[in-house]
């Protein structure tokens, strides 16, 4: 499984050792982990690329919506809240990316309700175990199992009907239909 993960640079001076213990944390459950925090997030972005691009800031944006697009799922150390950190968050939710959101103070998911969405209070003693079982519960409800039915002529006028009404695609709109049936 592919992990983003990032933190606030604005809260550096204060919470890098809690950075550094997500970042362990993460890296001990074998996962393919690009980060700012570990450096090789600009690798998403070519040199010509860079070189368009030209303003720091907005490459190292850039690099960051990159790997949250190439993420199977998204972790955010959001002690330092700030609103790049919630933006993020928040694409990371509409690709319909699992997202931990880890802080110190509180637990995100007592405010925010969403399929993709998960968070927690950590601290050093819980964070290796909150991570893996993120880690585990994401990979779980990865998209990896194709199934072919068959369907008749007229089934498949109306999914793609009823799917193009509500902006998605057919196999989106028969999963939105398997996860409401399930929350019954």
């Amino acid at each position: 499984m592919k992990v983003f993960y990032t933190a606030s640079y604005y809260g550096k001076e204060k919470y890098q050792k809690h950075y550094d213990w997500v970042r362990a944390a993460i890296e001990k459950t074998g996962v393919e982990l690009v980060s700012p925090e570990k450096g090789n997030y600009l690798n998403l972005i070519s040199e010509k690329e860079k070189k368009e691009i030209a303003d720091p800031k907005k490459i190292h944006y850039e690099a960051i919506r990159r790997g949250i697009e190439w993420a199977d799922s998204v972790i955010i150390e959001i002690s330092n809240e700030d609103f790049q950190l919630g933006h993020e968050a928040t694409l990371a939710i509409q690709a319909e990316k699992y997202v931990l959101c880890l802080s110190v103070h509180e637990d995100f998911s007592r405010k925010i309700t969403n399929r993709f969405f998960k968070g927690a209070m950590y601290g050093e003693l819980t964070v290796d175990e909150i991570v893996e079982n993120f880690v585990k519960e994401a990979g779980k409800n990865l998209l990896s199992q194709r199934f072919n039915c068959f369907l008749s002529p007229s089934q498949i006028r109306y999914l793609g009907a009823v799917s193009q009404k509500v902006g998605v695609n057919k196999s989106e709109y028969l999963r939105r239909l398997i996860e409401a049936d399930r929350k019954k």
